[in-house]
């Protein structure tokens, strides 16, 4: 891999007096302070310095209109104040993109970031000293590692997989205001985002494609469509009616000049927490363990064959059932001892006196009816009762047969007095 004359005296090999090569870290920059001023506009005061691979596409600080300017101040004073503290570093695999526009969702900023990073590799926006920088300020790696990556066109700018998007970029996220009770996928967007992404040469080279780009103003910037309109208004009325008068809607986006200054997107490097990242970091590894995870057990239970439970027979079934009743038995008898080995003890004067539950009576078994008994028992009622009846009548008729008779006293009597 051929390097330019400035790359190559930076990975030139320091050796000892013996001539081997001195294996030690240099340069190193944990926090990435480095790219503090990645993203910032230059002026035309600048000269040379003015044409980096933000102006190559996007022109100088005069060119932006004077609401993206106050932008870009704030956002670069925020910055400044916050990387005073050591607890805030810049994170180089992390871009946050202002400016957007409103309606741009989480699906349209992923295809903006995939289109902006495909274009940035295929311009080369991203040299080897580009990686070397980033290398050296982590601090781990030794110059003559440095040096063995730097010669690595696989390692400098690793290769895009198009149809694996989710590897190179893990995640995206559009800020949103949920103040208003709504859902966060229904919120109205503040028009600003994040991109993750895997590699550090991948984020660079989005950054530097779409930052102060006005190709992407139209469709993704705050107010870029209409002021790209007006532009192109102006173009077509030519030089003569350059100062001619806009409506108070496009105002806004006249220059000093009189041209139509369109906005474009703000990209630069988050900067962030420690604490946070460092926890925000753990919270994405175990999700991702548990994905791992969950996916190793449904791929086991999906080879186990499932176990059907054998179906109890009757016999069974009655069998636990009586065992469970002389359990419950055995529990109660037990219950019912230890409560009459216990002292009874009086509280208060008055003795409460313990109210027995009334012993619900089992219900009787109803008898089966056989018919011909029935039939054979009324038979023999009814002899019973013809028999008897029979009986008594031959005794009253024998009765009324005899003759009555009379005791002598009555005759005696009745001759006597007669």
């Amino acid at each position: 891999l051929a390097v330019d004359r400035s790359t190559a005296s930076s990975l030139a090999v320091q050796r000892d007096a013996d001539g081997k090569p001195i294996k030690k870290m240099i340069g190193k920059d944990r926090r990435n302070l480095y790219l503090k001023n990645e993203g910032r506009v230059s002026s035309s005061a600048d000269g040379a310095a003015a044409f980096t691979a933000g102006a190559k596409h996007g022109g100088v600080w005069e060119d932006l209109p004077q609401s993206d300017r106050a932008k870009r101040e704030r956002a670069f004073a925020d910055k400044s104040t916050k990387l005073r503290s050591p607890l805030f570093f810049i994170n180089p695999t992390r871009l946050s993109i202002r400016n957007l526009a409103k309606h741009v969702n989480e699906a349209d900023l992923k295809r903006l970031v995939t289109q902006a990073l495909q274009t940035g590799l295929e311009q080369k926006l991203v040299m080897p000293n580009d990686a070397v920088a980033h290398w050296r300020a982590g601090g781990e790696l030794a110059h003559s590692e440095v040096m063995r990556r730097a010669t690595d066109a696989s390692l400098v700018t690793p290769p895009y997989d198009e149809k694996n998007t989710k590897e190179s970029i893990p995640s995206v996220f559009i800020d949103r205001d949920t103040s208003g009770g709504k859902k966060t996928a229904d919120a109205p967007s503040k028009g600003f985002g994040f991109v993750e992404f895997t590699h550090h040469t991948h984020a660079l080279a989005c950054l530097r494609q779409l930052n102060n780009n006005p190709a992407y103003s139209a469709e993704f910037a705050a107010g870029g469509k209409h002021a790209s309109e007006l532009a192109k208004q102006q173009q077509r009325r030519g030089k003569k009616h350059k100062k001619a008068k806009i409506d108070e809607s496009g105002a806004e986006f006249v220059g000093e000049d009189g041209k139509i200054c369109v906005p474009r997107l703000i990209v630069e490097f988050a900067v962030e927490n420690k604490v946070k990242a460092r926890q925000q970091a753990e919270k994405i590894a175990q999700k991702q363990a548990n994905k791992i995870k969950q996916k190793i057990e449904n791929k086991e239970k999906m080879q186990q064959p499932e176990k059907k439970e054998a179906k109890k027979s009757r016999g069974a079934l009655q069998r636990e059932k009586k065992r469970a009743r002389k359990e419950a038995e055995e529990d109660s008898a037990v219950n019912k001892d230890e409560s009459d080995s216990k002292p009874k003890t009086d509280s208060g004067d008055s003795k409460r006196e313990k109210v027995k539950a009334p012993k619900l009576a089992k219900p009787h078994k109803k008898r089966k009816v056989d018919a011909d008994e029935v039939r054979l028992e009324y038979m023999i009622q009814s002899y019973k009762a013809s028999f008897s009846q029979g009986v008594d009548k031959a005794v009253s008729v024998q009765e009324s047969n005899e003759p009555k008779k009379k005791s002598r006293e009555s005759v005696a009597k009745r001759r006597w007095f007669e």
